[in-house]
């Protein structure tokens, strides 16, 4: 699509789905004087999870976006991912690096594949199609690997019910920022110009709806009964909610950020499905 008539809407990020990562980044845009589009889908009409090519993040049928999510995992077995970490990961917050300080990572494809596979399976993972900084900053979280973060707020989340206290919360954000979603029946593909992801097409009860995206489309899940109880791992405590990302990748989730160590410790040693990686086979 290449006209300008076509497009209902321009805003500078679309989001396809009302989930915690969908939220969090209309956040973000808005509180860098973005505008933003974020979509909300009726439950029966979200992309099936256990899709052995799509997983989460992808329309059935569209043909360009199907071969656009293939190829970001064509070294990875969708169909063999499963939840390694827990259903809201928490982080120890480390320190900001300044850009005169900061080194270019190299290009490490076992690197991008290992946090690709983690995003993947996450009920709060997201794909975003630009691989950018522009609500982020770069983060020294001390594990010997730099991170994306973009941090939303502060929060204390609901053992028994942590995304779902998250969601609560992000929502509550979001309205007080005159943020909406917006009501669609299906998510139907990505628009593409000269091979670039410039938008977003919707089925809605008025018939199809195109939005161009002047930054990017940040696909996400929305899964509300996603909550896996957290009771004795994670502390009645403040916590940081935030975006996170890795240098030179697409993937990211959001996750809750603590300065206690003890924290971190805890969540690490709560009992967790096991994930593997598996190279795709072509």
């Amino acid at each position: 699509m290449s006209c300008d008539p076509e497009w209902d809407d321009e805003v500078d990020v679309v989001c396809t789905d009302s989930g915690v990562a969908g939220l969090a980044t209309a956040i973000c845009t808005v509180d860098e004087d973005g505008e933003v589009f974020i979509a909300d889908q009726p439950p029966a009409e979200r992309p099936d999870p256990t899709h052995p090519r799509r997983g989460w993040f992808g329309p059935a049928g569209d043909g360009p976006t199907d071969e656009y999510f293939g190829e970001l995992t064509a070294d990875i077995d969708v169909a063999t991912l499963t939840p390694l970490d827990p259903t809201l990961p928490v982080r120890l917050a480390g320190e900001p690096v300044a850009p005169r300080r900061r080194p270019i990572p190299a290009f490490e494809g076992a690197r991008l594949r290992e946090w690709a596979a983690r995003c993947i399976p996450s009920p709060t993972g997201y794909l975003y199609t630009q691989v950018t900084d522009w609500t982020s900053a770069t983060v020294d979280c001390g594990d010997a690997e730099l991170v994306k973060i973009a941090e939303i707020g502060q929060m204390t989340p609901d053992p028994e019910r942590p995304i779902g206290s998250v969601r609560d919360w992000l929502t509550a954000e979001a309205l007080d920022r005159d943020v909406s979603a917006y009501p669609v029946t299906r998510f139907d593909g990505l628009v593409f110009e000269e091979g670039v992801v410039v938008g977003a097409v919707f089925s809605t009860q008025r018939g199809p709806m195109t939005i161009r995206a002047r930054h990017g489309v940040l696909i996400c899940r929305n899964e509300p009964d996603a909550d896996d109880p957290l009771t004795g791992c994670l502390p009645a405590d403040t916590l940081r909610v935030a975006l996170v990302g890795k240098e030179a990748s697409r993937f990211g989730r959001l996750e809750l950020l603590t300065s206690d160590p003890g924290v971190v410790e805890i969540t690490r040693r709560s009992p967790r499905r096991a994930s593997t990686i598996t190279a795709s086979k072509s």
